[in-house]
């Protein structure tokens, strides 16, 4: 999957600080330890994070891809520029959809701000979604692939050729609701309307004031396995993350 950076931080924790003092038990007139319970939380939001795949509170990542995915057909295989060995998709193939599929590092997905290459003259290029490409928010990871038919754009083979800006994470809010997209019903861009709950699930809130509990009390120990399982319940599993 190349590279993935947040480039910008959280609004919120997913679990706030009075619902997490309320949690350990210690009373809302007590503010000398505000700072390390807030410290706590986002901690081990980062910990849950990085356990689960998935970005537990909401905001901008950056991907970066050496170049597209190679596609392996004989014949259009010969229209990339150039050849490489690591645009090839994890398990190569010769399917025109797995092997120009591109997987977003983080879910939920929400929503691609910017997808930018440079193309063989050293310019910057920008791909239009719904024009140049279709983003399925339904799979997790989320999946980006070129308009049926159409082959991804031949790109400088140079370092984060490929820059893709996208928003991913859940609402904090616990009442969020879904996020819709329509696509074109017109063949041959049909798609079905898409829907991504953006509500917390509670087993990973539950699993994050667990943590920050156990933290607090035990300040000098590692995250217990019994708490580190719960994430893990809540993981995305990828067998075949985008090469690039």
């Amino acid at each position: 999957m190349g590279y993935c950076r947040q480039i910008s931080l959280p609004a919120s924790e997913p679990v706030t600080l009075d619902a997490m003092k309320n949690f350990l038990r210690v009373d809302s007139g007590f503010t000398l330890d505000d700072t390390t319970i807030s410290g706590l939380i986002t901690a081990a939001r980062e910990h849950g994070e990085k356990l689960t795949g998935r970005a537990l509170a909401q905001r901008t990542f950056r991907q970066v891809l050496d170049s597209f995915p190679y596609y392996t057909d004989t014949v259009q295989s010969q229209l990339a520029y150039p050849p490489s060995y690591y645009s090839l998709p994890r398990y190569s193939t010769t399917l025109w959809n797995y092997s120009q599929m591109i997987k977003l590092a983080y879910a939920p997905c929400v929503s691609v701000q910017q997808m930018r290459y440079v193309d063989t003259d050293g310019n910057p290029q920008v791909l239009v979604q719904d024009t140049d490409f279709t983003l399925d928010l339904m799979t997790e990871p989320a999946r980006i692939f070129p308009k049926v038919g159409n082959y991804w754009p031949s790109s400088l083979y140079v370092a984060n050729s490929l820059i893709i800006d996208f928003t991913a994470g859940y609402d904090p809010n616990p009442a969020a609701g879904v996020v819709t997209v329509t696509n074109a019903q017109n063949p041959p861009d049909s798609q079905p309307d898409q829907k991504v709950v953006l509500a917390v699930p509670q087993s990973i809130l539950y699993a994050i004031e667990l943590l920050v509990s156990f933290w607090y009390d035990h300040r000098d120990e590692p995250s217990p396995a019994n708490i580190d399982a719960m994430f893990y319940d809540n993981a995305v599993i990828d067998f075949a993350p985008t090469r690039g």
